[in-house]
């Protein structure tokens, strides 16, 4: 796994070899001679699916209580950034919305609608009953001329940002037939005074909350499958633990380990088994842990250094990397540590796999002239793109569940922060400032 040039870096990893950019765990040898130096950039091409106009007209405010009419601004704006993330919308210009009449519950104006560029149309109201939101949703197709779905939320004022998530996804599933991913969060790491600790923030950056906060270095944060808790490696114990928390940062499970290197911790598809590196045996190789016990088998037995696994949605493979080439690369073996291959070989040094959802990409970081860049490798094809390209380091990608974003790490403005960006690499957005944060890791 690649280390952040982060100067607190504990005295523990820095024993157990750890030189380079990364996050805590020893990066394997760099590249050996023979290995290619050009690193090549194949652009991702292709006809877009054509995305639907959709038009957000201001959320109604209904009743008197003066703070109904910012939470009814605020759902809005919630669910139009909601939307726009997807990729599947373009949101009709609010200066379009003046040319269309005003019309009533019985009388929706969908050819006007429909003249301005919408051909979905989102009507919605917010109002306050006692003690609590209540929000109501009207999504109408303007060229049938017809409600497509209607949704009425009844919640906590403080949920009011949840409450239109939700709305989200349904539009979204009304379109795609998939959930989005407004309800996700994204677990990761950053600095706080001498400690590293684990937060957790939606998937847009907003509402940061830290789950850990025992003064010391806490690494590799990972969801598991659904979405209920994170297993992630701490120092609390001035030696390496694999640790389980709820979301809400409660301690579920701990798993002491031997060996001066624990790390990486990645869930299989089904929840039960953790993949991690350890050195227990003297050499870092891959394992995997039986949560429901703590039971451990052995994958890799290679002289080289074996690490970051990451398992594939089926299941049936891991992905990792390895320098027993010379240089780091990401290999594939399956589950059982069996049929080992090297998948990549246009760059020469590569690290830190995630498996896309769908099962057909592998997103990767690679060395580049001037620092690190993230690559996506298709499975199908073998073609390899270069999804970032600026200075400095950008690392540790990992997928959305829907397989059409990623989160990653980057240093780009000075400090690490944590962005998004979609597949392509397009569309990149920031979600932390100051400080520095970094493993990103993005639930289900």
């Amino acid at each position: 796994m690649l280390m952040l040039l982060a100067a607190s870096a504990a005295t523990s990893i820095l024993a157990a070899g750890a030189a380079g950019p990364g996050q805590g765990t020893p990066a394997p040898a760099g590249p050996a001679q023979g290995e290619p130096q050009q690193v090549p950039t194949i652009r991702i091409e292709g006809a877009a699916r054509p995305k639907i106009p959709i038009a957000l007209p201001d959320f109604a405010s209904v009743g008197g209580d003066p703070r109904i009419r910012d939470i009814a601004r605020t759902l809005r704006d919630v669910v139009r950034d909601d939307l726009d993330f997807t990729g599947y919308f373009t949101i009709v210009p609010e200066e379009y919305h003046r040319l269309v009449p005003a019309g009533t519950d019985r009388r929706i104006p969908h050819k006007e609608w429909l003249g301005v560029g919408a051909e979905a149309l989102l009507l919605a109201q917010a109002s306050l009953a006692p003690a609590s939101l209540v929000f109501e949703g009207r999504l109408f197709d303007t060229a049938d001329q017809k409600m497509v779905l209607g949704k009425r939320y009844t919640g906590a004022l403080d949920l009011q940002r949840d409450i239109a998530h939700r709305l989200s996804n349904e539009i979204v599933l009304q379109y795609t037939g998939q959930q989005g991913l407004a309800r996700t969060q994204i677990a990761f790491v950053s600095q706080v005074g001498k400690a590293k600790e684990i937060f957790v923030m939606d998937y847009d950056g907003a509402r940061p909350k830290r789950i850990t906060g025992n003064g010391s270095i806490n690494l590799s944060p990972a969801w598991s499958p659904d979405g209920r808790e994170i297993a992630f490696v701490s120092y609390r114990s001035g030696s390496p633990e694999l640790m389980i928390l709820n979301r809400d940062g409660e301690l579920r499970r701990a798993f002491p380990q031997q060996g001066e290197l624990n790390s990486a911790p990645a869930w299989s598809p089904d929840g039960r088994l953790l993949a991690l590196a350890s050195s227990r045996d003297g050499n870092t190789e891959i394992y995997t842990l039986r949560v429901a016990d703590g039971a451990l088998t052995r994958l890799t037995r290679n002289e080289a250094i074996d690490t970051s696994p990451a398992w594939s949605p089926t299941g049936r493979e891991i992905a990792f990397t390895s320098d027993r080439s010379g240089a780091p690369q990401i290999y594939v073996m399956d589950a059982e540590g069996t049929n080992v291959r090297r998948i990549t070989f246009e760059v020469p040094y590569c690290d830190a796999a995630s498996w896309s959802p769908p099962g057909d990409r592998i997103a990767f970081t690679a060395r580049v002239p001037g620092g690190f860049d993230i690559y996506v490798r298709s499975l199908d094809t073998g073609a390899v793109a270069r999804i970032t390209e600026n200075s400095g380091i950008n690392e540790w990608p990992r997928w959305s569940a829907d397989g059409r974003h990623l989160a990653f790490a980057s240093n780009r403005t000075g400090n690490f922060d944590i962005y998004t960006m979609d597949a392509d690499g397009a569309r990149v957005r920031r979600l932390t400032h100051g400080g520095n944060s970094f493993s990103p890791s993005w639930s289900r």
